[in-house]
């Protein structure tokens, strides 16, 4: 079947176990991500991180003509540590080959990979840590109609009444009201006494 155009969405949930570029044992890490997809390239949020594990929880979208479906072989992260005195440095990259992805999600589609983890490559060749990356091929479709779809999608009909009623028919039946009407009477009957003196 001919691979049709359409969008590449990667989710970049998170990472543990990264070796840290700049040894300051009081001073918590900031991270990010830069992500290569053929000729285009996105940089994750940066998230600071004390824990073993840092969390971003983010989504890219690239869109991919029918063309670059056929040639895209792998997608490229490399994960970033910033420093505030220094350069940001390189910890590791992670390659996510992604035709198959690609060529299955044309023939059904709809292709999408629940969040795994990818091993980081240091510049030596080891493996330190791990990102943890879902990714989802939709076809035959460019990432402004996808976009328009999400929009849509994600704008439910306001519907105010039905909360505040709830809230209503919740707390209205516990609230001792005469003890409460009876209060404020009994401070009005003692304000008026008082000014009759």
């Amino acid at each position: 079947m001919e691979t049709r155009e359409g969008v590449l969405e990667l989710l970049l949930v998170s990472a543990k176990g990264l070796k840290h570029a700049h040894h300051h044992p009081r001073r918590s890490k900031m991270h990010y991500v830069t992500i290569q997809c053929g000729d285009q390239t996105v940089t994750s949020k940066i998230t600071q991180g004390r824990g073993k594990k840092i969390w971003w929880n983010e989504k890219f979208r690239f869109s991919l003509s029918a063309a670059e479906c056929k040639e895209l072989a792998k997608v490229t992260l490399t994960v970033m540590e910033r420093d505030k005195f220094s350069q940001d440095s390189a910890i590791g990259e992670t390659r996510v080959y992604v035709g198959e992805i690609i060529a299955e999600g044309s023939e059904r589609d709809f292709l999408q990979m629940k969040p795994t983890p990818y091993n980081i490559v240091l510049e030596d060749g080891t493996y330190k840590g791990a990102l943890k990356l879902g990714l989802k091929f939709i076809s035959n479709v460019n990432l402004e109609q996808q976009s328009m779809d999400c929009i849509q999608c994600s704008l439910p009909p306001k519907q105010p009444c039905i909360v505040y009623r709830s809230f209503l028919n919740f707390t209205l039946p516990s609230i001792p009201w005469r003890r409460f009407l009876f209060f404020f009477c009994a401070r009005s009957d003692d304000n008026k006494s008082r000014k009759s003196l």
